[in-house]
């Protein structure tokens, strides 16, 4: 392969800038001092960040580089203003020149990696070498529950009873608090039924599954169906699961199959669930889901994918749009366990890591450890245990999907270490560590790993890559058209077509129409790239998924129908039912928002709510399962996250493909042998934590995530499934104490003793969500040799070359930032050639300069002018005033930044001229 033209670079990368404003056609460049760039030929680079261009030039003359290639190797080609800053840095030309350079003298083919896919879950991945797992992709995926959370487990509500009602279980139940719990007598049926008003359409395929599971029952085989589909209103079964296996004592995965052209009859279906004939028996039902899915997948349920795969490809998922977020990979150490017991006994005390020591009073005063394991396998396990009477011993046990545990083997001061097989049900181990007797005990260096060969003790060291605060989405029904994530280069970047916004107060909504029953309501510009026959989907508060019309929306003649326009304008109709609007009564503005912020509205007389709402003394309450009188104050701010409440939800295809560059949390590396690996969602990374202080035996505690009512201040943002970190400033806390209680939000929580308490230090969390999301497949590669582990080492030192080369770009940004041009969107261009619209950044402060004009001496609101990168964003929504002309008039209107970068235009502006010279600055973290 002939080699790649490498250019030289220069000490330091000195800066300078652009002395002359540059098109995008510009083949002459000048700039304010040449002898900053090197000798030509060479490339440069314009701006700083995301957005900068990277330019070839093949001459120098004074201080104009000539013979110049616009958007060189893949960037774009830009309008500069004068002052730009300019640059020799470091970029992925020459990372890729030094590349394939490398790789061409060395051999190095891709028959010099191993390629790697992982699944959703856990897996055991056997590497032929130490190397780190590079090239990460994953593709999105959306699930909408089409039961909005009905089937949840969590509340009757809604659901009709048969003659011996379901009840909901507690003790015995696959997620979350409770489970439906049907209980049939040898006299008696026990079943519930719930009409859904949202018909299936005949062009797709669907999927309804759920767990069962069978605590005692007369009938024997497989002839018992537990969950069937109706016609709306009517005892018509159309569609019946599978068949329930009838052993007691194990969760199973039960579904059904709608096709295409399915033969339900009326607006929508009905939802049986329970047994229409008389039995002995006891059963629970969990986490039943609706889900429109692929051709592919549809054909693949019940022959290549079965059982608990079924859940793993369709997990059950909160109500709303819920697209693969918070990806993680950990690689767990070759020492499976953890360095400090989950639960340790109040008469035990840690001396270190893996160093513990009980003074027991009593047998049995156990210390906890539970992980993850693998069925079928084969487990080494080792320890340093003294006892000063008895035995110091640690079990092991079994624990199954029902979380039953079967006594596997232990270790003691007497046996060190040995071997054992999990059991083909084995989805966890449980550790217990304790003395048979009351004593003095010590438990040094546990050591667990895969496999039946004998190691000497090392510390658990996982490896972990998650990316936070990163949603992928696909298309609702058929899962193509994904978002994708990607490494490229040594870094990560999402290759965004779908977006999802909330819809609330924040958007300014009119009163378009009224109807008997609803009210047609409209925003302008919420999605300006959204047009009449756009795919996308729009969820409501409670679950429900409307209804997409691609004509007016009146010709509906119903509620909980949405249009989007070509204008990017939004329509949904609401009843009255749940805004507590009647049909003569035309509600403000701020009573629309109340709405949408999660607000019902009524008159109230005495202890009577009364809706919907004619005339009388206005009052407000929750929308969903509030039965006060409310308040008589006009709420303004979002529904403070009542149960099962949340805003409307929009996804939408974007018209154009966005590439965002995403943060990595970790890296993920292998070794040698067997990794036990797993891939999830939910990682959230450095949420910001709000610390409470109590007093407890005179010493001060900060608890992190805690519920109960004098701590909640502290809960997180979600419900917790494991804390993973709690970081003073920007490094791991000390004395942190993590719990698995009742009273965590979700099932962990944390404190830290008053001792390692800082009070001048921002304290934020690392943590996996206990709700679940979309798992997707991630596939990667690593060095299977040791000339392609010398050339991938070879790699991460010019990525870390490239990222040093970032973070100079990032100082010189601050030393002398650079003025960066936006995109303009939507008929805006710029108002002068010398002076376009620009922002720049000057330590964390964003400032605007320029000029722009609209298309039409009018600019209609809620338009998106631009989009500021990541790092140029506020926290939170900023309203601006700014300077706009009309003709020869000159006015004031508004512009609307958001957290997600758009910058609106607000009502009241004219087009002919827009000044951005004189809007306030921000400070972004």
């Amino acid at each position: 392969m002939a080699q790649q033209t490498m250019y030289p670079a220069i000490a330091n990368s000195p800066g300078t800038e652009l002395s002359v404003a540059l098109t995008t056609a510009a083949t002459t460049i000048a700039v304010v001092d040449a002898t900053k760039l090197p000798a030509a030929p060479n490339v440069f680079t314009i701006g700083t960040d995301e957005s900068s261009e990277t330019i070839l030039y093949t001459g120098k003359s004074g201080n104009s580089l000539t013979g110049c290639t616009r958007g060189f190797d893949g960037t774009t080609p830009k309008a500069w203003a004068i002052g730009s800053k300019v640059a020799r840095y470091y970029t992925a030309y020459d990372h890729e020149a030094f590349r394939k350079n490398l790789t061409d003298l060395s051999g190095v083919t891709s028959e010099s990696t191993t390629d790697v896919i992982l699944a959703a879950g856990q897996q055991i991945l056997n590497a032929t070498k130490n190397a780190r797992l590079q090239g990460l992709k994953v593709q999105g995926r959306t699930l909408i529950d089409l039961l909005g959370g009905a089937g949840s487990g969590e509340s009757l509500t809604g659901w009709a009873q048969g003659a011996v009602p379901a009840t909901l279980s507690t003790s015995i139940k696959r997620s979350g608090a409770s489970s439906f719990r049907f209980a049939p007598t040898n006299t008696a049926s026990c079943a519930m039924t719930k009409d859904f008003y949202t018909p299936l359409d005949a062009n797709k395929q669907y999927i309804l599954g759920a767990w069962v599971y069978i605590e005692s029952t007369t009938v024997s085989g497989s002839s018992m169906p537990v969950f069937y589909l109706r016609d709306v209103g009517t005892s018509n079964a159309k569609y019946v699961a599978s068949a329930v296996n009838t052993t007691v004592g194990s969760w199973q995965f039960v579904y059904l199959k709608v096709p295409t052209n399915n033969t339900l009859v009326g607006s929508g279906f009905r939802l049986f669930a329970g047994y229409t004939s008389a039995m002995d028996a006891v059963i629970y039902i969990d986490e039943i889901r609706l889900y429109a899915v692929s051709a592919a997948d549809y054909a693949a349920i019940g022959t290549t994918i079965n059982n608990e795969a079924i859940d793993r490809l369709l997990p059950y998922v909160p109500p709303g749009i819920n697209g693969v977020d918070g990806l993680w990979v950990r690689r767990y150490g070759k020492n499976l366990l953890p360095s400090v017991p989950d639960t340790l006994h109040a008469n035990a005390k840690m001396n270190g890591p893996y160093d513990m020591t009980l003074v027991a009073t009593a047998n049995s005063q156990s210390s906890l450890i539970t992980m993850p394991a693998q069925p079928n396998t084969v487990y080494f396990i080792s320890g340093a245990f003294t006892a000063s009477t008895g035995a110091a011993t640690l079990n092991i046990f079994s624990v199954d999907a029902n979380g039953a545990m079967t006594y596997v083997a232990e270790v003691n001061n007497a046996v060190l270490s040995r071997t054992f097989n999990t059991p083909a049900s084995c989805v966890a181990l449980r550790f217990n560590l304790f003395g048979t007797v009351a004593g003095t005990f010590t438990f040094k260096d546990w050591f667990l790993k895969i496999g039946s060969t004998a190691e000497t003790f090392q510390p658990r060291e996982d490896s972990l890559i998650a990316f936070g605060g990163v949603e992928l989405h696909a298309n609702p029904t058929d899962g193509s058209e994904p978002d994708i994530l990607r490494e490229v280069n040594g870094r990560y970047e999402a290759t965004k077509l779908w977006r999802e916004i909330t819809l609330s107060g924040l958007q300014d909504w009119t009163v378009l129409s009224t109807h008997t029953g609803y009210k047609r309501l409209r925003s302008l510009g919420i999605a300006p790239t959204l047009s009449d026959s756009s795919i996308s989907a729009l969820v409501k508060f409670d679950g429900k998924v409307l209804t997409q019309t691609f004509s007016d929306v009146p010709s509906s003649a119903a509620a909980d129908v949405y249009r989007t326009s070509a204008s990017g304008n939004t329509t949904v109709t609401v009843s009255s039912t749940d805004s507590g609007w009647g049909d003569s009564y035309t509600p403000s503005a701020d009573e629309i928002k109340a709405y949408f912020n999660g607000y019902q509205m009524g008159s109230v007389s005495g202890a009577t709510f009364t809706t919907p709402y004619i005339s009388g003394t206005k009052a407000w309450r929750f929308v969903m399962g509030d039965t006060s009188t409310g308040t008589s104050t006009l709420p303004t701010t979002l529904n403070p996250g009542y149960a099962g409440w949340q805003p409307y939800q929009l996804l939408y295809r974007l018209a154009n493909t966005v590439i965002e560059t995403v943060q990595e949390d970790g890296a993920l590396s292998l070794i040698e042998g067997d990794n036990f690996i797993e891939v999830g969602s939910g990682y959230v990374s450095r949420e910001r934590a709000n610390p409470v202080m109590t007093i407890v035996g005179g010493s001060s505690f900060y608890h992190f995530n805690n519920a109960e009512p004098t701590v909640s201040a502290s809960k997180f943002r979600y419900p917790v499934q494991k804390i993973l970190g709690i970081y003073e400033a920007n490094l791991p806390a000390r004395g942190v104490v993590l719990k698995n209680e009742s009273v965590a939000f979700g099932l962990q929580d944390a404190h830290i003793e008053g001792i390692n308490y800082n009070l001048n230090a921002p304290y934020s969390a690392s943590y996996i969500k206990l709700d679940k999301s979309p798992v997707p497949v991630v596939t990667g590669f690593y060095a299977a040799t040791e000339k392609m582990q010398l050339h991938d080492l070879t790699d991460a030192v010019t990525e870390i070359s490239s990222t040093v080369s970032a973070l100079a770009a990032k100082k010189a940004e601050k030393d002398a930032p650079g003025w960066i041009a936006p995109t303009l969107l939507n008929g805006f261009t710029a108002l002068f050639s010398s002076r376009v619209p620009s922002y720049r950044k000057v330590n964390g402060v964003v400032e605007f300069t320029g000029a722009l004009k609209f298309t039409s001496s009018t600019v209609n609101a809620n338009l998106v002018i631009f989009r500021l990168p990541e790092g140029y964003r506020p926290k939170d929504q900023l309203d601006f005033g700014v300077l706009s002309g009309s003709g020869a008039n000159r006015v004031f209107g508004g512009l609307e930044i958001m957290p997600t970068g758009e910058v609106y235009v607000l009502s009241g502006m004219g087009g002919d001229a827009i000044f951005l010279d004189g809007l306030p600055t921000f400070r972004v973290e």
